[in-house]
Order: structure tokens, then C-alpha cells, then sequence
């Protein structure tokens, strides 16, 4: 089976990606991140799942691998040799589709910024983001490049989320990384 020009053309990482994803899906996973990492004179290629009908278990990791495995054999997107690793996200899952800010709502998360916003508080919901005044400094920690609080959801294109009790409205084109925390 020979690949098509769109896929010749792509990067490793997102034909990786597209692969995974395949493999995932037809095992009733979902995907949550791909990572390529060098490792010695190789490369590690970790794989990260998750489920939304259940908890993932080792023998979903395993379906997926093998799956995965006979398809990086046929379409080989990986120039010299590489190991394979399935796994879940752990608890500090990352978010990356908005579905994600859905799906994990009430969660402690972590959201980082490209920039620090500059927010005016306190009306409900406050828009943090690049391009925004601030009245003063912010005494909820939205005025760094990284918010932490209890996801509210999405509205429109914006992730909403608690700090410090106020409600904060983050455009999901200003967030270069997030993730769920966990609380002690």
C-alpha cells in the first residue's frame, strides 16, 4: 500500500499523528497527544489516550499499540528505528481541542498564555488576552502568562474559567498550552 501525495508531503509528527489517530479511534480510543522524542541514535514515539465512555485500561494501550505498529510497518513515517510507547495522559492531561474545555468542566486546569493579558477587573466575565487594557493589576493572577482555576466551559471562542472567583473569558487563540492540575 502506497501512501498518497497529501501524506508523502507531510511532517513525521502529523502523519504520526494521523496514524494514532486512526489506530485509536477504530479501538474506541481517543487520541490525546502524539510526542516524538530523540532517544539515543533513535527515537521514542509516545502516544497518549484516553476514553470518554470509561477509564482506559492496559488492554486498550495494548489494541492500540498493535494496531499502531502494523501501520507505522506498512507506511513507515519514521526514518531509522524508533520504540513505541502507549500510555494515558496521567492526571495532568493535556487540553488541546476546544472539546477538551468541554468535556473537563468543574477540573482544575493550568492555562498558558502566548502573552501575558492585561485584564480589567472585576466585571464577570472578564476577556483576557492580547490587545486588552487593564484598569490596574489584576489581584487574580490573570495578568501572567499562566491563569490557573476551575474550567467553566466554552462560550462562543473563548474558554471560561474560575480564578479566584471571578469568571475569566480567554480567547482559545491566545492559549499556547493547558492542562488539568490536581489539588492536594
Amino acid at each position: 500500500m502506497t501512501d498518497s501525495p497529501e501524506t508523502r508531503t507531510m511532517t513525521p509528527l502529523t502523519r504520526l499523528e494521523q496514524l494514532a489517530d486512526e489506530a485509536a479511534v477504530a479501538e474506541g480510543c481517543q487520541l490525546v497527544e502524539v510526542e516524538l522524542v530523540p532517544e539515543g541514535g533513535s527515537r521514542l514515539v509516545r502516544v497518549f489516550l484516553d476514553r470518554s465512555d470509561g477509564p482506559l485500561q492496559l488492554d486498550h494501550c495494548a489494541a492500540v499499540s498493535d494496531r499502531l505498529s502494523a501501520l507505522l510497518d506498512v507506511h513507515d513515517p519514521i526514518a531509522g528505528g524508533y520504540r513505541l510507547e502507549v500510555s494515558s495522559p496521567g492526571l495532568t492531561r493535556p487540553l488541546k481541542k476546544r472539546e477538551d474545555f468541554i468535556r473537563f468542566q468543574g477540573k482544575l486546569a493550568v492555562i498558558h498564555l502566548f502573552a501575558a493579558p492585561l485584564v480589567e477587573l472585576p466585571t464577570e466575565p472578564v476577556t483576557v488576552g492580547p490587545g486588552k487594557t487593564a484598569a490596574r493589576k489584576s489581584a487574580t493572577g490573570a495578568n501572567r502568562k499562566q491563569v490557573k482555576g476551575t474550567l467553566h466551559g466554552m462560550e462562543e471562542d473563548d474558554v471560561l474559567i474560575r480564578v479566584s472567583g471571578t469568571l475569566i473569558r480567554i480567547p482559545f487563540r491566545s492559549i499556547s498550552k493547558a492542562h488539568l492540575d490536581f489539588e492536594f
